[in-house]
């Protein structure tokens, strides 16, 4: 980070704006900030560290106090602060939270961080967005900024007497060893994971033997891996055995079954032919009985047969009978229509008569009809021309006078009136007037605000004047305290000066040490006093900025007042003319509206009046062109004649009559025509149908007496009669199934005395045996069959079980010892990783002890040359005691002694030369590494005056060769040689109005 320019607006001691332009050092690097005690040249770093971070550059010091007392209220405190960064340019515009300048409520803490890309482009705008993006580019905290690149007063050493945990993270965050951090943190955490994951393989070993469900196997699970071994095998061993005993009594137990079984079904077999023996028994005295039955069958069979022979006669004679009957119905039907038809067909023939004079009627009327349209066309056309002359007379009878002529004269009346009333200008006193009323108006008002203003002016100046009593008394009780306080702490100072050595403060190595009477401040009554005097500061801050605003806002008014009086020219009573001229404007906004009015009814007069004499120039144009077509319409009336009276209507008329009663004849005729020949037509088709069906009746009834004396014949040879033919008629056709049906049962018969013999031959000389004592046999023997099965089943399921789990649980076993090795290598390098090593050191540190040793080797260079080879920084490498990290502790050589010391040890002096060094090596090695931090500035607050003469020269030597690495240096001092040597200088004067700043660069 290199600053490039630096603007401080009413911040500390500065009351107004102060600016440091950074680039006016025109290639110098080192550049020394000199002024009186008290001035402010602190406040330019705390400027610095402010605007980056938001707090001062020192402990001692807050944000809060950088409002400049000697600023105006209205001057806002704000810090403007340019700089460049690995080529990049940031400004970054940051203000305290201060009080308002008019109201209680104060101004709150702002930032804005902008970058340069074509002009200033705003980055982040809050306080939180500021400060992380601020860390982002610099990389670097607030506490590191403050051990790095500045060297407070009074803390230089921080750096230098930072311990471990410390120095850890600044190098972390300069060198970027958190991936060495993460690794050591990864390693921990696989440890940890991996862990858990082996004790869970011991316990899941552990419980793999639990699943042999053993009563020993909780106490056999927790000896020795040998123990475990032989228990095992001894169990497998006890399983074969039992496995044997269980097969060959299983064995026993099935050549038993199968012989049992052997002989059940023998005994099953003899039960089935006893109970055959008893069934067929049973069927055949059945059989017997129905012998009877099977005789009357045979009979109802031939009796049907002889039926089924003679049936074909029967029904040919119920057919011819049925035949007879029909023909009979159609034959009286028949005759009954005839007559009908006759009948009718009488009625038409005396209608002929009236039919023929229809006809000649129809005849005469079409040739009158033929007539008629002859003459229409000649009619039609007189007929138009007749209508159409006397709508042209009628219309030029309308046409002759125009309706709305006194509509136009009085019309025309009223507009001459209203030209008259309209002819002056418009008015604009009505408008003048209106504007006098406003500017009355507003003079009004400003005289309210300012009687207003006038009262808050007066009160806001007696508040102010108490205020001012109350803090000047405060002032001086503060007064009190603080000079108790310096002479206290004047009296402590002087109690450790030693004459000859330099003032810590001015470096002087003279000491007058003043006698001071002993005082004793109370710290609470101190601190109260001073809040109290910060309170009345701020309302007397207040209150006399509310007395500048009240005072400018009265005077502004009036001005105007008096301004808007010249303008008016009025000096009376302001509400009175006020009323006056409303009045006025009011008259004269009536007189204009009605003038307006006017106006508006003149012109739609006017349109209405141009209106009405187009509309009569229209009708005197339509009234010539229709006199015109008159005069035409007569000529062709003349031309047609007047010797047709008929009128056109009538002749439609009697046209229609005739089409109408020619089309009624017309019908009438045809559909007598027409009834007439289907009448004759169905007379003579009835005839031949009535022929037809005597015909067939004669020869019906000869066939059914035939039919019927060959069926008596039939039943005569048949020996029946007819009533016992129809009872056996509706059995005929099942003749076929009564034969099969007393064949099967005749089968039957014979079957089973067949079955009768077989069986008895079978079954001679053999006793019926006691299956249910052999069933039970059977099924005892087969119990005691399955419990050896089960049992032999248990033992194999035991056995097999035994063996898997031997198997998985010596498998689960090698894995576990694989997994205990690795986990013992997990753990080596996860120990080492966190510190757990002789040397208490972190991977980590490890990586930084490298770095730091560059640093040290470079910061050693500069400690050479400053102290004459008698110092050098040594890192220590022995082990903390307890938990305490180490590794980047720091020791310093004395080559005077020849031993090493702890660095707190140092004196001012060399503790300052040591901590520069130490800043400067570090420079040095984060430039050469090209790491993300940037360490282009080193600022020094104080210090040379703890250095003697020699110290003071190799110093100054030291920083003035870090010019050639193009380092700025900036350094707050006292000491006159270090500022007649450095020929860039930034003088900062104190006042009693506050301080300034002058660069000078010579």
């Amino acid at each position: 980070m290199r600053p490039v320019e630096l603007m401080i607006q009413a911040f500390g001691p500065y009351a107004e704006r102060e600016t440091i332009d950074f680039t006016q050092l025109v290639g110098r690097s080192m550049f020394v900030v000199s002024g009186r005690t008290g001035a402010g040249k602190t406040t330019i770093f705390d400027a610095m560290t402010f605007a980056l971070y938001g707090r001062a550059s020192g402990a001692l010091r807050n944000a809060s106090d950088f409002r400049s007392q000697y600023a105006q209220p209205e001057l806002k405190t704000e810090v403007d602060f340019s700089f460049t960064i690995r080529g990049e340019r940031y400004r970054i515009v940051r203000q305290p939270q201060q009080p308002h300048p008019k109201n209680k409520t104060p101004i709150p803490h702002e930032a804005i961080l902008y970058e340069w890309e074509d002009g200033w482009k705003p980055l982040a705008t809050k306080v939180n967005e500021v400060q992380e993006r601020i860390e982002s580019i610099l990389q670097l905290s607030y506490e590191q900024f403050s051990q790095i690149l500045l060297l407070p007063q009074n803390q230089f050493r921080q750096l230098l007497d930072s311990n471990s945990n410390e120095k850890q993270q600044i190098l972390q965050s300069i060198f970027k060893t958190e991936a060495y951090r993460t690794f050591q943190e990864k390693w921990g955490e696989r440890y940890s994971a991996y862990r858990k994951q082996v004790e869970w393989a011991v316990e899941r070993t552990r419980l793999k033997l639990l699943e042999l469900e053993d009563e020993s196997i909780e106490e056999v699970s927790t000896q020795s891996i040998d123990e475990i071994q032989r228990w095992l095998d001894e169990r497998e061993e006890h399983l074969i055995a039992t496995c044997e005993t269980a097969l060959a009594q299983k064995q026993t137990y099935a050549t038993a079954l199968e012989e049992a079984r052997d002989a059940l079904e023998k005994a099953k077999a003899l039960i089935t032919l006893f109970k055959e023996r008893e069934e067929t028994d049973r069927a055949l005295a059945i059989f017997l009985n129905g012998e009877s039955i099977r005789n009357e069958t045979r009979e109802l069979l031939t009796n049907l047969e002889v039926a089924a022979n003679i049936r074909p006669v029967f029904e040919r004679l119920q057919e011819l009978e049925q035949l007879v009957r029909r023909l009979t119905m159609e034959e009286q039907t028949s005759s009954t229509k005839l007559e009908h038809l006759q009948s009718t067909q009488s009625k038409l023939v005396e209608r002929q008569a009236t039919i023929e004079k229809d006809k000649e009627e129809v005849i005469s009327r079409k040739e009158r009809l033929r007539i008629v349209d002859e003459m229409m066309p000649r009619i039609k056309e007189r007929t138009t021309l007749v209508t159409l002359r006397d709508q042209l007379m009628n219309r030029a009878k309308q046409l002759a006078t125009f309706s709305k002529e006194s509509r136009l004269q009085e019309l025309q009346e009223k507009e001459q009136q209203l030209v008259e009333s309209v002819k002056s200008e418009p008015s604009e006193r009505a408008v003048d007037a209106e504007r006098h009323v406003d500017r009355l108006v507003h003079l009004a008002s400003l005289e309210t605000k300012a009687r207003e203003l006038s009262k808050q002016l007066d009160e806001c100046e007696r508040t102010g004047k108490d205020v001012q009593r109350q803090y000047v008394t405060q002032q001086e009780v503060v007064s009190t305290f603080k000079h108790q306080e310096q002479l206290l702490l004047a009296r402590q100072l002087s109690e450790t000066l030693v004459d000859g050595e330099p003032c810590p403060v001015c470096g002087s190595r003279h000491h007058d040490i003043p006698q001071h009477e002993e005082t004793v401040t109370n710290i609470t009554e101190r601190d109260a006093a001073v809040a109290r005097l910060d309170d009345l500061s701020t309302r007397l801050i207040e209150a006399r900025a509310d007395y500048r605003s009240f005072y400018q806002q009265l005077e502004a008014i009036r001005q105007e007042l008096d301004q808007a009086s010249i303008d008016i020219q009025f000096d009376g009573d302001i509400t009175e003319e006020l009323n006056k001229w409303r009045t006025r404007a009011e008259r004269l906004q009536r007189e204009e509206r009605i003038r307006q009015e006017n106006e508006r009814t003149l012109r739609q007069l006017s349109a209405e009046i141009r209106q009405l004499e187009q509309e009569r120039r229209q009708q005197f144009e339509e009234r010539e062109r229709v006199v015109s077509e008159l005069e035409a319409t007569q000529q062709n009336l003349h031309a047609l004649g007047q010797s047709e009276e008929t009128t056109f209507d009538a002749l439609q008329r009697e046209r229609a009559d005739l089409e109408q009663r020619i089309a009624m004849l017309m019908k009438q005729v045809e559909a007598y025509e027409h009834e007439f020949e289907t009448m004759k037509k169905a007379l003579w088709k009835e005839e031949e149908r009535l022929s037809l069906i005597r015909e067939q009746l004669s020869e019906a009834s000869k066939q059914y007496d035939a039919q019927q004396t060959i069926w008596v014949n039939q039943l005569e040879s048949s020996h029946l009669t007819r009533e016992r033919y129809e009872s056996f008629a509706n059995q005929i056709d099942k003749r076929t199934m009564i034969r099969e049906q007393l064949q099967r049962e005749e089968e039957e018969g014979v079957r089973l005395r067949h079955l009768k013999q077989m069986i008895e031959e079978k079954l001679e000389n053999q006793e019926r045996p006691d299956l249910h004592g052999m069933e039970m046999k059977v099924k005892e023997v087969n119990e005691w069959s399955e419990q050896a099965s089960k049992q032999l089943i248990t033992a194999q399921d035991a056995l097999s079980r035994h063996r898997h789990v031997i198997s998985e649980w010596n498998t689960l076993r090698e894995q576990t010892a694989q997994e205990e090795r690795k986990l013992e290598t997990i753990k080596l390098i996860a120990d080492t990783g966190k510190g757990i090593n002789p040397q208490k050191m972190t991977f980590e540190t490890y990586v930084q002890t490298a770095f730091f040793d560059q640093i040290l080797h470079a910061a050693n260079i500069h400690l050479d040359q400053m102290t004459s080879g008698q110092f050098r920084l040594e890192r220590k490498v022995e082990t903390a005691k307890g938990n305490a990290k180490s590794g980047l502790e720091l020791l310093v050589f004395d080559a005077y002694t020849g031993q090493s010391r702890r660095v707190q040890n140092l004196s001012g002096g060399e503790g300052f030369k040591a901590s520069l060094s130490l800043a400067l090596g570090l420079a040095e090695v984060v430039q050469q590494l090209s790491g993300g931090i940037s360490l282009e500035t080193m600022l020094i607050d104080e210090g040379f005056g703890t250095l003697d003469a020699e110290s003071l020269d190799q110093a100054i030597e030291l920083l003035m060769s870090l010019q050639a690495t193009g380092r700025l240096v900036g350094v707050i001092s006292h000491v006159q040689e270090l500022k007649d040597r450095v020929d860039a200088r930034i003088e900062v004067k104190k006042s009693r109005s506050g301080s300034s700043i002058q660069l000078i660069v010579e």
